[in-house]
């Protein structure tokens, strides 16, 4: 649909959050979103199989302070409704990294995310998950 209405024009970031999402159903996540009443949205609220939560925002590029300004105000939004969740914001690529970041957002490229081993997310059957960004 998004082709017919945009010819020739690629829309990266739903790609990306898009491939994101088949990561987070490979790795038998229970995943849905958050709205906030001041109408910020987080891309995944995302319940693991141990039980943990994560905030995951995905953004294809966020070194425009505007940018990454409003990302990251929607996982700090959705951050102090959910304050068990690790935060998240996943980016295309190291180039795409914003300058500064609120301690506590794990901010990292998302091939490095879903690259990381069955053992670093828990699929290996230990409750054990990648926490920092590599």
């Amino acid at each position: 649909m998004s082709l017919a209405l945009n010819p020739g024009r690629a829309n990266t970031g739903h790609a990306l959050e898009t491939a994101v999402m088949v990561e987070l159903e490979r790795r038998r996540c229970e995943v849905t979103y958050v709205r906030m009443l001041e109408g910020h949205e987080v891309d995944f609220l995302v319940r693991f199989p141990d039980g943990e939560e994560e905030l995951i925002q995905v953004c294809a590029e966020a070194r425009d302070p505007a940018t990454a300004g409003r990302e990251l105000r929607a996982l700090a939004g959705a951050g102090a409704l959910h304050p068990r969740a690790t935060q998240r914001l996943l980016l295309l690529n190291r180039d795409s990294v914003p300058r500064t970041a609120p301690e506590g957002v794990i901010v990292q490229p998302a091939y490095e995310w879903m690259l990381a081993t069955d053992e670093e997310t828990g699929l290996d059957g230990s409750d054990a998950r990648s926490r920092v960004a590599r």
